[in-house]
């Protein structure tokens, strides 16, 4: 164990009075592991599901993911706007977590039981209207989970020990939505002998039970975390966008997000595909990505305090730039990698797993501060609103770059399949797509630290400077 991973246990154990006790920190968390899967498991292996399993064209799959997506732009406002607004018994978060958890699992399952539908059309209507509801459930879930974040402790230094735990439980979701997921697949597919419909199917119920239990642990969980009090003056839908306007701080972190999650999008939608065409690794893409999926987690998880400590050291935006740029040299040695040299795979996760799960640790830790500056200038307890703000620029990012990266496959010329294979491409496709995955990507995320040069808030979130 690492002298940093030491001193952070000791300092869990022997802390100072009135921070919250640890089990509301993993009960925090926990929801991040069904939240993370709703979030990657959709991107990451829709793509390649509609187009090889359901032999949905390309572009019409990219339509799904973007207007599904498109729509959370109303609906997580919508989320902010009434768990702003909302007080219960059980709080203004919580039951909200509870319904949208268990709406979205429900969805989650229907995604992989398409029925068998003749034509084009009728099956992107049945698969936008799934994916439209798995985002409303979403939607409820997410934006209240995100903002009791910034309620549940004004200490800032806190409020990075609060997100180091949902970071951890992220890494465990992206387990299981990045690894198992394809690993079940696989397991049906080629141990059972089952069709690869039947693997996404087996996929579905499995992982969407995961996602339900999340949920219930999320819920009874933090029954006992402090929450602010809903006040009068909340905000019209309309109201929540001039609120964003005006906290700079703010502005600054979702410009430079949207562009980061537009690079994660591609990557997402873009890995079957490299790994399975680019790399030449065919099926066996279904036993790589599980491994791939928890090296990077693994490295994730064992970062966490080496980064809680260094934002402390040095400051998270600093944290936050460096994780950008390592990130994007990073993955450029995709480019040396084949079926034949693995190794230079699994470093590259190594490197993924300590520097994209820097980023994302530093970019919500950063998020609190400013809603937190919000309240202090305000006086008003509007978390919702700009925590709304945040998701659905995840959201809408994420789904552009997986959008773009599919209308980008129709445009190169890539072949479809309905029968589960994976139809031999060119080599022009597989050079096209090897760029598409690594080069746009970096480019994206680097360029990303341009914006967040603007950024001017002190550490504390209290003033700014």
């Amino acid at each position: 164990m690492s002298k940093q991973s030491q001193g952070f246990i000791t300092r869990l154990r022997n802390r100072p009075t009135g921070l919250l006790p640890v089990s509301t920190y993993i009960g925090y968390g926990a929801g991040q592991i069904g939240g993370q899967i709703l979030r990657d498991t959709p991107a990451l292996i829709l793509p390649i599901y509609m187009t090889t399993v359901l032999g949905l064209e390309a572009a019409l799959a990219g339509l799904v993911i973007i207007i599904a997506k498109i729509w959370v732009v109303i609906a997580d406002p919508i989320a902010g706007i009434i768990s702003d607004k909302t007080e219960t018994r059980w709080g203004r978060r919580r039951p909200f977590i509870l319904a949208g958890g268990l709406l979205a699992t429900a969805t989650f399952i229907m995604l992989f039981f398409a029925p068998s539908l003749s034509g084009q059309i009728a099956l992107f209507i049945y698969m936008t209207a799934v994916y439209l509801i798995l985002n409303t459930g979403y939607s409820m879930f997410s934006v209240p989970y995100l903002t009791m974040a910034s309620e549940m402790s004004d200490n800032p230094n806190e409020r990075t020990t609060i997100m180091s735990f949902r970071n951890g439980a992220l890494a465990i979701g992206l387990i299981v939505g990045g690894a198992l997921a394809p690993k079940i697949v696989a397991w049906v597919t080629q141990e059972l002998g089952g069709t690869p419909r039947e693997g996404y199917e087996w996929m579905a119920l499995i992982v969407g039970a995961i996602i339900a239990c999340s949920t219930l642990w999320v819920f009874f969980g933090t029954k006992n975390a402090p929450s602010k009090s809903a006040t009068e003056a909340t905000i019209t839908l309309k109201e929540q966008l001039k609120v964003a306007w005006n906290n700079k701080p703010f502005v600054v972190l979702i410009t430079a997000n949207i562009v980061q999650y537009i690079s994660a999008g591609i990557g997402y939608a873009g890995g079957f595909f490299f790994f399975a065409y680019s790399m030449g690794l065919g099926f066996d893409v279904f036993n790589v990505i599980p491994i791939w999926i928890i090296i990077i987690s693994i490295a994730s998880i064992s970062a966490m305090p080496l980064l809680v400590w260094a934002s402390a050291r040095w400051g998270k935006m600093t944290v936050y730039k460096w994780c950008l740029l390592l990130y994007a040299i990073s993955i450029q040695f995709y480019f040396m990698a084949d079926a034949d040299s693995m190794w230079i795979v699994w470093l590259i996760a190594i490197a993924i797993g300590l520097f994209n799960g820097g980023f994302i640790l530093m970019s919500f830790s950063v998020l609190t501060d400013t809603v937190n500056y919000d309240r202090l200038k305000s006086g008003i307890s509007r978390e919702g609103a700009l925590s709304s703000v945040y998701s659905a620029v995840d959201k809408v990012g994420n789904a552009l770059g997986s959008a773009v990266f599919l209308i980008f496959l129709s445009l190169i010329g890539f072949i479809e399949s309905s029968d589960g294979s994976l139809p031999q491409q060119s080599d022009e496709v597989l050079n096209w797509i090897a760029i598409a995955y690594v080069v746009a990507p970096a480019l994206l995320h680097s360029g990303s630290i341009l914006i967040l040069n603007r950024y001017k808030l002190a550490e504390s979130s209290s003033y700014q400077t």
